[in-house]
C-alpha cells in the first residue's frame, strides 16, 4: 500500500506496474491437481483454468509480450495460443512463485471480497462476450473474450495498491448514485480506471487489439461495443437485476444481436446461471443468486 497517492497517469502506471500480480487460491488448487499428472496435461484443460482467473490471464499475456521474438509478426491474443507458444513446463515456471490473492489480503476481508467480486465479474463478462461473439459469428471470438476478461484488471490492481482511494470511490458512488463513476474516479485518482487500463496495456506491450477493444471512447466498432456491453451487464447485475441500467443493457444487447429483448434477457440470465455452478472458484455470492429478488 502506498504512502503518497499518485495524481497522474504516468505515476499510477509506475506504481501499478511494480505490483507482483497474484493469482486466485482456486486457480492454484486446480493447477496443482493437474500437475500431479503432468505428462497427460491437456492444454485445453489448462486454458480452461486460466480463463477463470483474470489476474493469471494478464500475467500470461505479459510473459508472452516479454519473450516475444523478432520473428513473431502477429500478436498472441488468447490463452490457448500463449500456452502453445511457451509449453507446459515454462507455464509451471511462470506460476511457481506466484503470490496468492487470498493470502495477500488475508488481513482485510472487505478488500479481499471486493477483489474476488471483481474477478468473478470479469469472468461473467468474458462468458457473456463469448456467447455474444459466437451469436454474431465473429471471426476471432477469442480476442473479444480476452478483452472482456482483462477489462477489470486495472481496477483489481488499484484495490491492491490503493484500497483507501478505491473505498472512497465506492462510498461516493454508493451515496450519490446520480454521479458518474468516471467523474468520481478522476476526482479521486486524477484519471479514470479505463485510462489506466489502456496505459498498462501499452506499457506492457500487450497486443494492440486489446487496447482497441477496451477503448470505451470508440463506440463505432461493433466488437468494441460487444466488449463494453458484456462488461456493463456484468457490472450492473452485480448490484441489481431490476434497475433502469439493467433494462438499458438488455435493450443494447438485443440491438447488437438483432433479437428481441426477451431473448437478450434470456442470454444474460442463462449465462449467469451457467457460471453460478462455479461459485466456489471465487467464494462469493453469484449474480444468479439475486435473480430471485426480482
Amino acid at each position: 500500500m502506498m504512502q503518497n497517492n499518485p495524481r497522474s497517469v504516468s505515476s499510477w502506471i509506475n506504481t501499478l506496474s511494480q505490483i507482483d500480480i497474484p493469482i486466485l487460491a482456486s486457480t492454484r488448487e486446480h493447477i496443482t491437481k493437474l500437475r500431479s499428472n503432468m505428462e497427460c496435461i491437456d492444454l485445453r484443460d489448462l486454458a480452461f483454468i486460466i480463463r477463470h482467473d483474470p489476474l493469471l490471464s494478464l500475467k500470461m499475456l505479459k510473459h508472452q509480450a516479454l519473450r516475444r521474438s523478432h520473428q513473431q509478426t502477429t500478436d498472441i491474443t488468447s490463452i490457448e495460443k500463449v500456452l502453445l507458444m511457451i509449453g507446459v513446463k515454462e507455464f509451471f515456471e511462470i506460476i511457481r512463485d506466484c503470490t496468492i490473492l487470498e493470502e495477500e489480503l488475508s488481513k482485510n476481508a472487505d478488500i479481499l471480497q471486493t477483489c474476488l467480486k471483481t474477478c468473478a465479474r470479469a469472468y461473467y463478462a468474458a462468458q457473456l462476450a463469448e456467447t455474444m461473439s459466437k451469436f454474431r459469428r465473429d471471426i476471432d471470438p477469442k480476442e473479444i473474450i480476452t478483452a472482456a476478461l482483462l477489462h477489470e484488471t486495472a481496477e483489481i490492481l488499484l484495490w491492491l495498491a490503493a484500497p483507501g482511494l478505491m473505498l472512497k470511490i465506492r462510498d461516493t458512488l454508493k451515496n450519490n448514485p446520480e454521479i458518474r463513476s468516471k467523474t468520481t474516479q478522476k476526482e479521486v485518482l486524477g484519471c479514470t480506471v479505463n485510462e489506466l487500463q489502456q496505459e498498462l496495456i501499452t506499457h506492457w506491450h500487450l497486443p494492440k487489439i486489446m487496447l482497441h477493444l477496451i477503448n470505451e471512447s470508440d463506440t463505432n466498432d461493433p466488437r468494441v461495443i460487444l466488449v463494453l456491453t458484456s462488461t456493463s451487464i456484468a457490472r450492473h447485475t452485480e448490484w441489481s437485476w431490476n434497475q433502469e441500467l439493467n433494462h438499458i443493457d438488455t435493450e443494447k444487447l438485443a440491438r447488437i444481436l438483432h433479437i428481441s429483448n426477451d431473448e437478450a434477457h434470456a442470454i444474460i440470465v442463462n449465462t449467469a446461471l451457467k457460471i453460478a455452478k462455479e461459485w466456489r472458484w471465487y467464494q462469493i455470492e453469484t449474480a444468479a443468486a439475486r435473480i430471485i429478488e426480482y
